[in-house]
Formats: structure tokens, C-alpha cells, sequence
């Protein structure tokens, strides 16, 4: 067995590589979506399980490989090779904590159904450029892509973000403070919550370029670790 693909406590579905052979993952790959295509459908976002690889494995031959059986990787996740973390980080995708938990126990069934299923839900799958502003009316907005500097992304509901956020982001825009954020790489110029706004000074710096939950409590923003 080359790969295994497992529900885990990330919103998302992580494929975990047991092998460095590319031709055998992307049998594996194929076999698995021929036998699960609608929950396997084109553009699913992944995370990347690498804790059996090493900074000897071709990270952006894997990527490939991934990405051309149908699948969009958001990051990876268990990387437990300082080198072979930097190449990730460098090819532009956020290397996320084993211990990430969703506070949200049915976040993952909410994530599966919303995306793909209701219009309750916008799905942006492509980069946000600088100066370009989505905004999702009366839902929840879901970008599985970076978001530039420049760029603003607002939503009457909840903002989920795998890709780096660089730009502003607002939500619960029309006043909803139970709204919240979920962004797997916080780089922000601005973010707020029901009115309630940090500039990119005032968020926590230990929180900068990590993946994050943002929510008002007492009128006040919290963010916490992911």
C-alpha cells in the first residue's frame, strides 16, 4: 500500500503517503477515486500527511502527481523533517500541527455537506488577487486558496481559509457576532468579526503565519490555536 486517505480531526481529508514511488501514488490515487468518485470529486482539498517522508523526497513531484489526479492540496501536516518542512514552506503551502483540533465537533460533516451540497455556502477555488473583493451575502464563505495582500474577503456568516491569508478579512459583516474565522495561515492586514477589527499589528504576533480560530467572546476578539 503506497497511500491511505483518513478522515482526521482537520476539516478537510488527509492523504498520508506511505511511499516515494510516484507511479505507484498515482495508481493508488486513480483506483481510490474510481471507487469513491463523489466523495473523491474533482478539487477535493486535502492535506498532505509527510511523516514518512523526508527532505530527499520531491515534494513538488508528489504535489504534481496529486494535483493531476483531481485533487487540491491545501497543505501538510506532520512534518516532522526540519528541511524537508522549509521546501514546503517555500513551494507556498502552510505545514500545519498533528495536533490540530476543530472545536466544532461535526466540522468536518458541516465542511463535506456546505461545500459541495447547499447554497448556504460560496467556494472560491481560485487565488485571490490584490484589489479583487468577494463578498458572500447571507452565508458562509469557503476560499481554498492564498488571499493576497490588497484583497478583501467578506461573508454575513462564517470565513474558512486554507491558503495564506494576506489580505483583509471580515466576517460576520452584517452584524452576526456567532460568526466565525478558520484560517489554515494568518498573515492578515485586517481582521474582524462583527464590527469588532485588529489591524495586523494588533494580532498576536505568536500567532502570525499559523493556523488559527477567531471568534468574539464579551464583545472582544479571541483567537486561538487551531
Amino acid at each position: 500500500m503506497s497511500i491511505s486517505i483518513k478522515g482526521s480531526n482537520f476539516p478537510l481529508l488527509v492523504v498520508h503517503v506511505y511511499s516515494t514511488c510516484l507511479e505507484e501514488i498515482r495508481r493508488s490515487l486513480v483506483e481510490k477515486i474510481e471507487k469513491s468518485p463523489i466523495f473523491l470529486s474533482k478539487n477535493t482539498p486535502v492535506v498532505v500527511n509527510v511523516s514518512n517522508l523526508n527532505y530527499r523526497s520531491n515534494w513538488d513531484a508528489l504535489c504534481q502527481t496529486l494535483s493531476d489526479s483531481g485533487l487540491f492540496i491545501v497543505g501538510a501536516c506532520c512534518c516532522h523533517d526540519n528541511k524537508l518542512k522549509e521546501i514546503i514552506m517555500l513551494s507556498g503551502f502552510p505545514v500545519l500541527s498533528q495536533n490540530i483540533t476543530i472545536l466544532h465537533k461535526d466540522f468536518t460533516e458541516y465542511f463535506r455537506k456546505n461545500t459541495l451540497t447547499t447554497s448556504k455556502t460560496q467556494l472560491i477555488k481560485t487565488p485571490i488577487r490584490s484589489g479583487q473583493k468577494i463578498y458572500a451575502r447571507n452565508r458562509d464563505l469557503i476560499v481554498i486558496a492564498n488571499v493576497s495582500a490588497g484583497a478583501e474577503i467578506i461573508a454575513d456568516g462564517n470565513i474558512h481559509i486554507y491558503g495564506i491569508m494576506r489580505g483583509r478579512i471580515l466576517a460576520g459583516a452584517s452584524g452576526n457576532e456567532e460568526s466565525q474565522i478558520f484560517c489554515t495561515n494568518l498573515s492578515s492586514e485586517l481582521v474582524s468579526i462583527g464590527g469588532r477589527y485588529w489591524l495586523s499589528d494588533q494580532i498576536p504576533k505568536e500567532f502570525s503565519g499559523k493556523a488559527v480560530r477567531l471568534s468574539l467572546k464579551n464583545d472582544t476578539l479571541i483567537i486561538q490555536d487551531l
